[in-house]
């Protein structure tokens, strides 16, 4: 999935996405310089994300 369309999966806009993907380990992939997204991993690595 797209910048876009993960951003709105995760309830954060796009510049959040581009800015702080890197920085929280969000896995993502390049495809001619767009940034890829799969379903699977957002939702492994918002489970990680819990707060006690």
């Amino acid at each position: 999935m797209g910048i876009s369309d993960a951003a709105q999966y995760l309830d954060m806009s796009e510049r959040w996405m581009y800015r702080e993907s890197l920085r929280h380990g969000l896995p993502r992939y390049h495809f001619g310089g767009k940034v890829k997204f799969k379903v699977e991993e957002l939702d492994r690595w918002a489970r990680q994300q819990k707060v006690a």
